[in-house]
């Protein structure tokens, strides 16, 4: 079977930490025996905007077709603006600019699924492609908290295309039960007889440490062994809840608890506010900001950490709480998205309210206080993911669905309408 998978998050040359969990989720796929070809849309904006934004000049080195750990990945590119300018307009702008590529792989390999990650653009493009040009090819959206949440409340002409997306997929597929209720919500139910829940994961190989890691490991631990480590990784902005969490560290500090040392890593989209916050409040001895990192060294971070911290205002479901928990950090994670579909609090995580600076410190407190407590997490923690919630498992169900879609396909399509137009 052949899946072309059409994502704005994809690691490339220029931000090889960009989509990880896509990428996951596309090896466990490739391991299982689908074949798998990648299309990452770039935006590309009008001079002078490139000159004036660092990241779109980034973007626009990124070289149209490349390979990337032996998967075919394209790189077209279509216009967008900053500030979700006309956002209502990308997605017609996404097919437009697409489809000429899309159709000449199809000419050379004829695909049976395009999987969408995001229903807005890039499944709203995908169903725009069946509907146009691929008539026999199934498309299915994989539904992430961006397109579900942010996306339909820029205004109202993008709340519709979001609702058009979902309604016009084959398959709607979530990674939180959130997510699924507000599309449920967004279309008045009519996406319901559609919709699978399917959550993310972890690769279990790839969060195995070799003896160099384990090396670099015990490095970190003697290097910080006076302090009590606790790790947050993911980007540094406020919906992350870096503001509330600096603020907690900080009121632990005049509290006596001056053992905690809190490590940061992830780029940095807060600009000086961290920097002057730990000047600020006399805490150069307590927050370290390590940077982002590549993928493959967030086990070492997790490994290192007594504790982990997601205190997000707002998710879909994070990939680092599966990882975390794979690799056995007691952690703290708000309520918020998926994170309450899996874990249980007091069970195999801590679970706390959003937005709360006091529920941070008490999480924390509690977790420094009770090693019994952290090692029931850490054995529990990691036994759920383990036996529940790995790429291996997400792409079974994947491929399931893959073959009930295009069973039906084979049997309701026939021949004379299996061609693509070959029109522009």
């Amino acid at each position: 079977m052949r899946v072309l998978v059409l994502t704005i998050w994809y690691p490339n040359a220029e931000n090889p930490i960009l989509g990880t969990f896509v990428h996951e989720q596309a090896v466990a796929l490739r391991n299982s025996g689908i074949d798998i070809r990648i299309v990452q849309p770039i935006p590309s904006t009008p001079f002078p905007v490139t000159l004036l934004k660092e990241s779109y000049a980034k973007l626009a080195k990124t070289p149209l077709q490349e390979e990337y750990e032996g998967f075919e990945v394209y790189h077209p590119r279509y216009v967008t603006l900053p500030g979700h300018l006309f956002f209502e307009r990308v997605g017609d702008w996404m097919y437009r600019a697409i489809r000429p590529l899309i159709k000449r792989i199809y000419q050379e390999w004829p695909f049976d699924i395009i999987h969408a990650h995001t229903t807005y653009p890039c499944g709203y493009a995908a169903n725009l492609l069946r509907d146009q040009d691929f008539p026999s090819v199934k498309v299915i959206h994989t539904i992430h908290r961006t397109c579900i949440i942010d996306a339909p409340n820029y205004n109202r002409q993008c709340y519709e295309k979001v609702r058009t997306a979902l309604e016009g997929a084959d398959r709607d597929v979530f990674v939180s039960l959130e997510g699924q209720n507000l599309a449920l919500k967004y279309t008045e139910g009519r996406c319901e007889n559609k919709s699978e829940y399917i959550t993310n994961g972890v690769n279990t190989a790839k969060f195995q440490l070799d003896a160099s890691d384990q090396a670099e490991v015990a490095s970190l631990k003697r290097r910080h062994e006076s302090t009590w480590n606790l790790v947050f990784v993911g980007y540094l902005n406020e919906r992350k809840g870096i503001k509330e969490l600096l603020s907690a560290v900080a009121n632990l500090a005049a509290k006596g608890r001056r053992k905690l040392h809190l490590f940061l890593v992830g780029r940095n989209d807060l600009g000086t506010y961290i920097e002057d916050f730990i000047r600020t409040n006399g805490l150069a001895e307590m927050v370290t900001l390590v940077g982002p990192v590549l993928h493959d060294r967030v086990k070492i971070w997790m490994s290192f950490a007594n504790a982990f911290i997601l205190p997000s205002h707002s998710e879909g479901l994070p990939t680092v709480l599966f990882e975390a928990l794979y690799a056995g950090t007691p952690s703290i994670f708000t309520k918020v998205g998926g994170v309450g579909d899996i874990v249980t609090d007091g069970q195999e995580a801590l679970v706390i309210e959003p937005k709360s600076i006091v529920a941070i410190e008490e999480s924390i407190v509690r977790l420094m206080d009770s090693p019994d407590l952290c090692r029931e997490l850490r054995t529990n923690g990691h036994q759920l993911i383990r036996d529940n919630f790995t790429w291996a498992i997400n792409a079974d169900r994947n491929i399931n669905l893959y073959g009930s879609l295009t069973q039906i396909a084979n049997s309701s399509q026939p021949k004379s309408n299996r061609q693509p137009d070959t029109g522009p």
